[in-house]
């Protein structure tokens, strides 16, 4: 009787271990798991977008965007150099995600380019003017159409927030103006996204495979970082690298993977690039200083 009272008693202590670890561990586990893959499909990411782009819209001093429809031709370049990026059979979501939806910020302040998950893609004027070839703007457009395809963006979200937040986020029936997100802390996030480093190199090294079937040279990408390098410019300094002050280490990964793909690093066009510059807004002459 008492060596089943004291198996019954290890039993129930057993029990109680094992809810212990679930209550501790499961909840840890999931958030690991989550961390690293998101759990909302493709199409959520599109929503996301949405939100993001509808946001923007209703900011026009923060995100003034250049008119397609004055600037046909600006627009043409964008969607060329856009297409050549994502004709590449590395692109898993083409027929998902919003690439068709482009817009330029006339901004020549800022030196930066940004893709929101589902992939609505924005271009500073200030990127476009401040950029020597075209391959380079092809390059930075490959980074960030990479956190779009890899669904850096939702996984940032749901390790910061966590999944049920995302969920009512994304799920809200009532109609509301995007303008009611604005003081929301996700869409604050969604609108300022950091990535992790781990993400920062993995678009990094997309950008390259992305333009190694394409008419660019494939590492475009470092051309931009030499080039913010050689010229210490510290103005408008774009998110590609604020958590990368090391810009070097970064050419020569992805030098490193060009290398290692074997394609070509050759130019394009400079031609159709300098089209492109002209066909943006002139630059405004700066405000002169006022006297004391």
């Amino acid at each position: 009787m008492k060596i089943l009272q004291l198996i019954g008693s290890f039993l129930y202590a057993i029990r109680w271990l094992i809810v212990g670890v679930l209550a501790i561990g499961l909840p840890i586990y999931l958030y690991l798991i989550f961390a690293k893959e998101p759990v909302f499909g493709p199409e959520q990411d599109v929503e996301l977008g949405k939100m993001s782009a509808q946001s923007l819209a209703e900011d026009p001093d923060e995100y003034p965007i250049l008119p397609e429809g004055e600037y046909p031709e600006a627009y043409e370049h964008l969607r060329r150099i856009v297409g050549g990026v994502i004709g590449s059979p590395e692109i898993q979501y083409r027929d998902v995600f919003a690439y068709d939806q482009m817009k330029i910020i006339n901004r020549d302040d800022v030196l930066n380019a940004f893709c929101t998950p589902g992939g609505y893609i924005y271009v500073y004027t200030g990127l476009i003017k401040y950029l020597d070839r075209e391959d380079h703007l092809a390059g930075v457009l490959g980074h960030e159409i990479a956190h779009a395809e890899k669904r850096h963006g939702s996984v940032r979200l749901q390790k910061e927030y966590g999944v049920k937040a995302l969920a009512s986020f994304l799920l809200l029936t009532v109609p509301v103006s995007a303008s009611d997100y604005l003081n929301a802390s996700i869409m604050k996030e969604l609108l300022g996204l950091s990535y992790s480093r781990d993400q920062e190199a993995q678009a990094d090294e997309y950008s390259v495979k992305y333009l190694s079937t394409s008419d660019y040279a494939c590492d475009g990408t470092a051309g931009f970082f030499i080039k913010l390098k050689e010229t210490g410019d510290d103005v408008g300094i774009p998110e590609i690298l604020s958590d990368h002050p090391d810009s070097g280490a970064r050419v020569r990964e992805v030098q490193k993977e060009a290398k290692r793909l074997g394609c070509s690093t050759e130019p394009a066009d400079p031609s159709r690039w300098k089209a492109f510059q002209a066909s943006l807004p002139a630059s405004k002459p700066a405000e002169p200083a006022a006297a004391e």
